[in-house]
């Protein structure tokens, strides 16, 4: 016996849907849903990356940090051998700007000496401290003080004073120390005074 298809629709009983169908918006819920996992997941690789990335250049800082601090100290330690360098230079360089030839003031006491007059002890020393400051130490045999003035006046004329100067004269023979400095308002410290013929 054939059964139709009205039949077998007949043992279903006729009901109501239990809810209605959900509406289209609601639809693109699960599609947002994976694609809110999809970009969680890109943004978190996205996000290590840069993590790893700024590890790295926490580290390259550090270690130019620590380069820069090397190269900083190895330079502020040149620079001091490099000052005191020049503060040495620039001593040397003093002192031989104020030491100037003994020659010509060695010529002119020599040359004030009259025939009758003879030095026994002649002695001229640069102070080490002030090169500037001769210690002249004379001693000769005459029989007054008139060739000490005249000697004193030809260093005189050589731009030099005398300082604390010390004499003792008794039985022909004199003893003179004084300390020589250079008068720098005659003439500049660096030009030497000629020797006269």
């Amino acid at each position: 016996m054939q059964i139709t298809e009205r039949h077998i629709d007949d043992f279903k009983a006729e009901r109501k849907d239990v809810t209605p169908p959900l509406p289209v918006v609601l639809r693109l819920v699960p599609i947002l849903f994976y694609c809110s996992i999809a970009g969680t997941v890109i943004f978190s690789m996205i996000f290590f990356l840069q993590f790893r990335l700024g590890i790295k250049k926490r580290d390259d800082h550090k270690a130019q940090t620590t380069s820069l601090g090397a190269q900083t100290q190895e330079a502020k330690s040149q620079r001091t051998a490099l000052e005191a360098q020049i503060k040495k230079a620039t001593d040397v360089k003093k002192w031989v700007a104020n030491s100037l030839p003994l020659q010509p003031l060695l010529v002119e006491i020599v040359r004030s000496m009259s025939p009758k007059v003879s030095i026994v002890d002649l002695k001229l020393e640069r102070a080490l401290d002030d090169p500037s400051q001769i210690l002249l130490a004379i001693n000769m045999n005459t029989d007054s003080t008139k060739q000490l003035d005249l000697t004193m006046e030809k260093i005189a004329a050589l731009n030099y004073r005398a300082f604390s100067p010390m004499r003792e004269f008794g039985r022909g023979v004199l003893d003179y120390k004084a300390t020589l400095v250079r008068d720098t308002r005659a003439e500049s410290p660096d030009e030497p005074q000629p020797i006269s013929p």
